[in-house]
């Protein structure tokens, strides 16, 4: 009698005819079903669910997932986040953790905002505990681990916070209904913004001879490498 598309046999002998081999191995180590691997590529219909439990249907899923190398919204949100607190980890090895981060590193770190990494970049990636949420961009910055494109945007950034906190009546607001002014005001304003201290020591620096200049009445150009300290 003539294989059919639903039998194993069938299944399997497809599977290493059309070059499926993760399938096949999942199949063959039981991590999956041959129909499971059928009906992923399209080659049969599994019969709709008669109520009941969708359990099932998450666990095939979750194992052919696995089987296929790809990672799940939870899977990824672990990478992100780290593992629920209340759940504990989508993982079973600290080597399966860091293997989903491996095939999925430069999606998700082309997802993070500029100056922000993933739980996992910090797991694998990183010397020494995670910097604290308010310092992060900062340190990434001094630790020079940022891209180009990010450090360009940041800095952009930071110039643009830096200037707004220039006027001499510059002033802000303490949270507890104190209202700070000065260079009092200003430290806070850049502390607040995390601009690093270099740049905030870099472009006090230029703004001070700039002032100076006006109240002098000088009219010279600004040297180049001071017109690049400001920007």
């Amino acid at each position: 009698m003539a294989l059919h598309g639903t039998s194993k046999q069938y299944i399997v002998e497809r599977l290493e005819r059309e070059g499926h081999t993760a399938l096949l191995e999942a199949v063959r180590s039981g991590q999956i079903t041959a129909l499971t691997a059928a009906t992923s590529l399209g080659w049969v219909r599994r019969p709709p669910l008669m109520g009941g439990s969708t359990h099932q249907a998450h666990r095939r899923d979750f194992r052919l997932r696995k089987a296929r190398g790809e990672l799940g919204p939870g899977e990824k949100m672990e990478l992100i986040y780290g593992p629920s607190p209340a759940m504990g980890s989508c993982f079973a090895s600290r080597e399966a953790l860091r293997a989903a981060w491996t095939a999925v590193r430069d999606e998700l770190l082309g997802r993070a905002n500029p100056g922000r990494r993933p739980a996992a970049f910090y797991e694998f990636e990183w010397d020494g505990p995670r910097p604290a949420y308010d310092v992060e961009r900062s340190t990434l910055w001094r630790a020079g681990k940022l891209s180009e494109a990010e450090r360009a945007v940041l800095e952009h950034e930071w110039k643009a916070t830096f200037t707004e906190a220039q006027p001499d009546d510059f002033t802000l607001s303490d949270g507890s209904g104190e209202i700070l002014r000065g260079d009092c005001a200003r430290a806070a304003h850049y502390a607040w913004a995390d601009i690093p201290r270099e740049l905030v020591k870099r472009w006090t620096s230029a703004e001070r001879r700039r002032r100076l200049r006006r109240a002098r009445g000088e009219r010279q150009p600004v040297a180049p490498a001071e017109e690049a300290a400001v920007k």
